[in-house]
């Protein structure tokens, strides 16, 4: 029943996404900006005068940076603010390939970038980028929890429907997922969908991380996260291990530190070594280009500024 419910509301976003997207229009009219197409389209070139030393600031685009150091890594943060929700974008790779972080995020001028979930590695999932159901994976994993980001750019994050089985059981979570999403598709577009997780922070609270998930949560590795702090305002975050390369974060103290950096709603992305920020052209994490895993997407945000710049 479940499945065929999963089935179903895969099935009405298809007919949904047909339609023009909310938020987008009134946001540029208010900024006087012309949006970004909600597609692959590159974001523009950024001009170097608005990059600070402790970030990025133009009219359309602020971001700050910094490094907080602590005994187990480095955690390396973004606080983001845009103009209007087309800043927030993915791209991805073409079917079956891969690419590095800095190589995608220079070739679609991102001022910042992040990793996404490296989807071309699962055999499934339900996967949407900038609109595009992505290699026709249009069922939710069961045991995952969901990020759906909005054509107005605002988080909604559902609990998966059970939980993975621990000796040979599975504990039921969030059975109303099926119908949580079918809302979300009548109510607005889904510009992006995220099959990754777990949930870090919904609605301000905390979340506990479960005991059996897809990904080692109780361990100390890089990891990779991103969250909603307020309307267009985000936080990204990659954690580096320590010089010993033995150490990180856990998925609970992930969760912890974003949410006290104001995240409303965040959720994490794929880690380990796919766990990379890219900043003013040049990787930002500790992770030099030789030693960068190549993935299938990222999330970056881009300038609405035309400094006419692009395609130099």
């Amino acid at each position: 029943m479940m499945k065929t419910r999963f089935l179903h509301a895969a099935a009405l976003l298809c007919a949904v996404m047909l339609l023009p997207l909310p938020g987008l229009t009134e946001a540029a009219e208010a900024t006087g900006f012309e949006p970004l197409p909600i597609d692959f389209t590159f974001g523009h070139v950024a001009a170097e005068e608005h990059y600070t030393e402790s970030g990025y600031e133009d009219a359309s685009l602020t971001v700050r940076v910094e490094k907080i150091v602590t005994e187990t890594g480095t955690w390396n943060v973004a606080r983001v603010k845009i103009a209007d929700p087309s800043q927030l974008r993915t791209v991805v790779t073409k079917k079956g390939k891969t690419n590095k972080i800095s190589t995608m995020a220079k070739k679609v001028n991102a001022v910042i970038a992040i990793g996404g979930e490296y989807f071309a590695s699962d055999e499934g999932g339900y996967i949407v980028r900038m609109g595009k159901i992505q290699q026709s994976r249009k069922t939710p994993y069961e045991t995952r929890d969901l990020l759906a980001i909005d054509g107005n750019g605002d988080f909604h994050i559902l609990r998966r429907t059970r939980d993975a089985k621990v000796n040979g059981k599975s504990k039921s979570i969030n059975p109303d997922f099926a119908d949580q999403l079918k809302e979300l598709y009548e109510a607005q577009i889904l510009v992006n969908v995220f099959d990754f997780g777990p949930a870090l922070v919904i609605d301000g609270e905390v979340q506990e991380m479960p005991a059996s998930y897809s990904f080692n949560l109780g361990r100390r590795e890089p990891r990779c996260a991103i969250g909603q702090a307020g309307p267009l305002e985000y936080v990204l975050v990659v954690v580096d291990a320590a010089r010993d390369g033995k150490s990180g974060a856990t998925g609970e103290e992930l969760a912890a530190f974003m949410a006290e950096q104001g995240c409303v709603q965040a959720y994490n992305l794929d880690g380990g070594n796919s766990a990379l920020m890219f900043f003013h052209g040049e990787n930002y994490s500790d992770k030099s280009v030789s030693a960068e895993r190549s993935v299938s997407d990222i999330i970056y945000f881009a300038t609405l500024v035309d400094s006419g710049l692009d395609g130099e």
